[in-house]
């Protein structure tokens, strides 16, 4: 039997676990290949929501996500260290714990901050580029806060409740954005006035987030100076001291607390393994993803891969997704003996959420601003934890990003944040089952499973009121009432259900959608009931989790989703 083929992934982001996961299903068929995911921590770090936990809008751990929950049913080896050496003659990576022997090796480290030779950056500013990066900037802010909150000195105070980005790309406006909405609960809890603090953002080109359009630029700088924001362009940073910074105009800015994010490059040990590089360090691709070293593929930001528009691939998500799948692909059918393919970008668009509250998007074209792109970059983040570890991964982004309260003022949703453990909750579900249980039953017993004349006009039951719309009676008369029967065994089956499952705890996020429906279904006729509508709202916070079949049910389906996902038999469009 021949030696097994050992691929090696290093790095666990967004580009290299879709590599290791594409990696298992492609060679799925294949039992002589060895699949190793190397990555520093046992979770993977949601980089692009970190500014989320550098302002306090979600707790630390809602960008973690468990790397070996991910790779449950499948045959990737998971190794958590931190490789400091490559030997590429000699196909060995040298870690702090392990040596680690490689025929394939797939390079996703991501990238790290330039500094670009500013004189005290790297020195005196924050960077926002990992987890402890995150946490850092949301201790400084209070620590800044708290020291403004005691000084009596109006010209120091003012430089403590001075914060800055330096950067006005994605990541900086959606830092800025936090900022925006969490200084509104600092001043409350420190006794600071609102106008005492100054935002900036400071941006060498001549606007910011240059890669949108320029309708959306406007809109994303017009909330911005609404919300107190003062906005610099064209203003390269010159140096930078423990106290200022220094600008190309001369302007001297007095600050403890800039927010670099004005440039990234490859990270530094990528760049530094010997093979053929572009610019920031960059590894140099073909199509295929191939590196100048046969074997080793370079994808997302550790990767310079010039597109058939003679552009760069932007350092973006889905251009580290389509890479990796592009490496997987060509890396199995090596070993299979089949066509390579190469790399077509098809990107779909930008989404820069400013705070909880709001939100620019360019998707396929369509422009979008406010609560509506604000939803489509949540589904946008579902859908990529669903392909990544089906619906437990979902679950834990609803409950990190709507119902836990880190900022005193509830995010997205208004007035949702909660902090009360969903044991409580238990009891509400379960009596609000028995509501809908013994309607269901009543409906049973008074015949509307049988008799087509409960939903008929004039019918005691009819679902027409004095207030009722008019659009909603024309549905009813059209519609409803020439097919009762068929309606009176919906509605009567789907109490029951609905009862069933909040008894149990058995899919209560859907028996709550249910009973939200039906609810305000009654409520247009003028039959609804608002305490039925209030308490489903509440049983959306994960009430089947305690006391409730849920527990056992939804990890059980996460697994059978990745089960199916793992062998191809779900396909995910990206």
């Amino acid at each position: 039997m021949d030696e097994k083929k050992k691929i090696v992934v290093l790095g666990g982001g967004f580009g290299g676990l879709t590599a290791a996961q594409a990696l298992d299903r492609f060679l799925r068929r294949n039992k002589n290949v060895e699949i190793t995911l190397i990555n520093k921590s046992p979770n993977q770090i949601y980089l692009t929501e970190l500014h989320e936990v550098a302002g306090n809008r979600i707790p630390p751990e809602g960008v973690e996500y468990s790397l070996e929950t991910a790779l449950e049913e499948t045959r990737i080896k998971l190794v958590v260290d931190e490789i400091q050496k490559a030997d590429l003659k000699e196909r060995k990576l040298y870690g702090i714990d392990g040596v680690y022997s490689f025929d394939y090796l797939v390079l996703a480290c991501g990238s790290e901050p330039t500094f670009f030779g500013i004189p005290g950056m790297k020195e005196n500013a924050f960077t926002l580029w990992s987890h402890e990066d995150a946490l850092r900037i949301r201790e400084q802010i209070i620590k800044m806060f708290k020291a403004a909150s005691t000084e009596p000195d109006e010209e120091k105070r003012r430089e403590y409740l001075t914060f800055v980005v330096g950067g006005g790309g994605f990541t900086g406006i959606e830092m800025v954005g936090e900022l925006v909405e969490w200084i509104e609960d600092l001043c409350l809890d420190y006794n600071i006035k609102r106008h005492e603090v100054s935002l900036m953002v400071i941006e060498a080109l001549p606007k910011i987030l240059p890669n949108l359009s320029d309708s959306l630029i406007e809109k994303a700088t017009n909330y911005l100076k609404r919300k107190g924001v003062r906005i610099l362009t064209n203003s390269p940073i010159t140096n930078v001291s423990a106290d200022s910074l220094t600008l190309k105009s001369g302007e001297v800015i007095k600050t403890r607390t800039l927010i670099w994010t004005g440039g990234v490059q490859a990270n530094s040990f990528v760049a530094s393994m010997g093979l053929k590089t572009s610019g920031r360090g960059r590894v140099t691709v073909n199509e295929y993803m191939e590196t100048s070293e046969p074997g080793i593929y370079a994808i997302g930001d550790n990767c310079c891969f010039i597109g058939e528009d003679g552009k760069p691939m932007p350092a973006l998500v889905e251009s580290a997704m389509q890479s990796a799948h592009c490496a997987a692909h060509n890396i199995a059918a090596e070993i299979n003996n089949k066509p390579k393919k190469a790399l077509k970008l098809h990107l779909h668009g930008n989404m820069v959420s400013i705070g909880a509250e709001y939100c620019v998007a360019d998707v396929m074209g369509f422009k979008l601003t406010g609560f509506l792109a604000t939803a489509i970059k949540h589904l946008a983040d579902m859908h990529y934890l669903f392909g990544i570890s089906g619906i437990g991964f979902i679950m834990d982004y609803i409950d990190h990003q709507f119902f836990r309260k880190t900022r005193n003022k509830p995010t997205v949703i208004k007035h949702i944040g909660v902090s009360t453990s969903t044991a409580w909750l238990a009891l509400l579900r379960i009596y609000l089952g028995y509501r809908w249980l013994m309607s269901g039953l009543e409906k049973v017993n008074t015949g509307w499973l049988s008799a087509g004349n409960k939903l008929v006009a004039g019918a005691s039951t009819a679902p027409i009121g004095p207030n009722t719309p008019e659009w909603y009676v024309n549905f009813m008369e059209k519609v409803v009432f020439p097919h009762a029967l068929l309606f009176q065994t919906m509605i009567t089956l789907g109490e029951l259900a609905i009862g069933i499952c909040l008894i149990l705890g058995l899919f209560t996020v859907l028996a709550a959608l249910g009973s939200i429906f039906m609810n305000i279904n009654f409520m247009i006729s003028g039959s609804g009931d608002m305490w039925f509508l209030v308490v489903s709202v509440v049983m959306l916070a994960g009430a089947g989790r305690s006391f409730g079949l849920d527990y056992y049910v939804i990890p059980y389906i996460s697994r059978v989703v990745k089960r199916f996902l793992r062998r191809g038999e779900i396909k995910l469009i990206m």
